[in-house]
């Protein structure tokens, strides 16, 4: 290989150009030619194969690929043996090929026949595959013909990408301006065990251009495990728009309502293990999904706590299953504003989302709760810490919910003589489920008068459904918090300084909350017997 290059038609940082790959070679003489030719691109730079139709191996060896399928286009320089001295520029057609295993992309070219030669097919399968320099994209070319009708030398190959495909940007330049390094490797048929390497230096520009606004979300805690030493699931997730700069580092302190749990931390994997990227499945203490524009469906793959980084205590270790075959490490650091996780190192990959979710409901279970969940005063916010590949960063804080707190109500009663007024303030568990109905009952020493009462919920005034001592209606949707007033109520002479009411409350989950509490009665009473 004499020379290699990678150019595409613009460099800004996260744009959609084309982008054309050119290798050229020379032999040491007239009957050898090109056999496998690889190429590794630079991290970052990637193509997309759901911007685009598939071709099937069936529709491609008729040469009948869909016109939506094409992703590019490509020129052969060749020549033949019994004419060196005459190079033939043959171009042909790139198409999205419908994947044969486990890799994320498959490509195919047709060189259209010219000047008496036969078409050539060739097919490569594309992975995403780890190198010093981060994740980038790996295919070879194998088996390249030395004859098309007749005997051929290749001479040069320049493979051009398309920026946009019939679905969407199909090229996707990195979001990091840095010096990035594509390489290409290839050997001949008369020389098979020795390749011939090329690198290419190419830096993408004006990466400050792109934005950096990701959101977090997250969950802790499920109905019956809220009370502090039992052991929770724990979910968080981190949003991003994938046509802004990619996540490069994520710090996520937990609440101080959680902590490491000791005896999950026994089940971490060893560091032989680690390093082999071998961990059995007595350490495996959750699942991450990553929800990519580079996969049809979001991908799932186990969460390991293991020794994976130079920190005594052990780490978390991810592994993304093909198709995106990425693994990442994470450390585990307890600080005194809660447990740290720190992701140091991800690929310059576009994504809408990232879900770490840890198990819960045994003794052996990563995380333990310090506090009650849903208690008053209990620390429920998380802090964030995100910063992109082209430098941008941001931090904030986010409120976990609480799927499996109970809602609250507090509840006053207001007497004038023989008349009575109601209020009932119903609450969602902060950040738990939201109300989808409610039923009142009022004490026997109180019954309906002429008033009707009527309920205050999401900016509406809704009157509910009433009987003797009896008001329940259920909301239009989930709400947050209702006002339930009832006023011109008839007050016994029995209505005492305190009383109950008998609530109930359904909530998204399916759940019902009875209440019972005891409520003071304040205002005069009736004069005389």
């Amino acid at each position: 290989m004499s020379d290699f290059k990678v150019e595409p038609s613009s460099t800004q940082g996260g744009g959609h150009p084309s982008v054309t790959i050119t290798q050229t070679f020379s032999y040491d003489n007239g009957t050898d030619s090109v056999k496998d030719a690889f190429v590794r691109l630079q991290p970052g730079l990637l193509g997309n194969p759901q911007s685009a139709a598939f071709c099937s191996q069936q529709q491609f060896q008729s040469d009948n690929c869909p016109a939506d399928s094409k992703v590019g286009s490509v020129e052969v320089t060749a020549h033949t043996v019994l004419l060196p001295f005459i190079s033939l520029t043959n171009p042909g057609t790139v198409y999205n090929m419908s994947p044969t295993g486990d890799e994320p992309a498959h490509i195919g070219i047709v060189v259209h026949a010219a000047a008496g030669l036969s078409k050539i097919f060739l097919q490569a399968p594309v992975y995403i595959r780890p190198g010093p320099d981060g994740y980038g994209l790996e295919s070879t070319f194998a088996d390249q013909p030395r004859t098309a009708g007749l005997h051929i030398q290749i001479e040069k190959i320049a493979l051009t990408f398309d920026g946009q495909a019939s679905n969407g940007p199909f090229m996707r330049m990195p979001t990091a301006c840095a010096d990035g390094r594509s390489l290409s490797r290839a050997n001949s048929w008369e020389a098979s065990t020795v390749f011939s390497e090329r690198a290419f230096q190419m830096t993408p520009t004006d990466c400050d251009k792109l934005s950096f606004n990701p959101k977090a979300e997250g969950s802790m805690g499920a109905p019956g495990i809220t009370k502090a030493h039992e052991f929770p699931p724990v979910s968080t997730t981190l949003k991003f728009d994938p046509e802004e700069a990619a996540l490069k580092r994520a710090e996520v302190v937990l609440p101080l309502s959680l902590g490491p749990n000791l005896p999950g931390a026994q089940r971490a994997c060893s560091r032989e293990l680690s390093n082999a990227s071998n961990c059995p499945d007595s350490s495996r203490v959750g699942t991450a999904i990553i929800d990519s524009p580079l996969q049809a469906q979001p991908v799932r793959g186990p969460v390991y706590i293991a020794f994976n980084t130079a920190n005594p205590l052990p780490g978390l270790i991810v592994i993304l299953p093909p198709p995106v075959g990425v693994r990442l490490d994470g450390a585990v650091d307890p600080i005194t504003a809660g447990t740290r996780n720190t992701f140091a190192s991800n690929p310059d990959l576009p994504v809408r989302s990232f879900t770490l979710s840890f198990e819960g409901g045994r003794p052996d279970s990563a995380l333990v709760l310090t506090q009650d969940l849903c208690a008053a005063g209990t620390d429920r916010t998380m802090s964030v810490r995100l910063v992109a590949h082209n430098g941008k960063q941001t931090e904030f804080e986010q409120e976990l919910a609480t799927p499996g707190c109970d809602p609250r109500a507090k509840v006053s009663i207001r007497r004038r003589g023989f008349r009575a007024s109601l209020v009932a303030r119903l609450r969602a568990a902060p950040r738990g489920p939201g109300i989808t109905s409610f039923g009142l009952r009022l004490p026997k020493t109180l019954r309906r008068g002429k008033a009707r009462p009527f309920v205050l919920a999401n900016g509406a005034r809704i009157r509910p459904l009433t009987r003797k001592r009896l008001a329940k209606m259920p909301f239009p949707g989930e709400v947050r918090s209702a006002t339930v007033v009832w006023r011109g109520l008839r007050a016994s002479r029995k209505l005492r300084r305190t009383t109950r009411v008998r609530l109930t409350m359904k909530d998204a989950r399916g759940a019902t909350t009875t209440l019972n509490p005891r409520v003071r009665v304040r205002g005069k009473r009736p004069s005389g017997r």
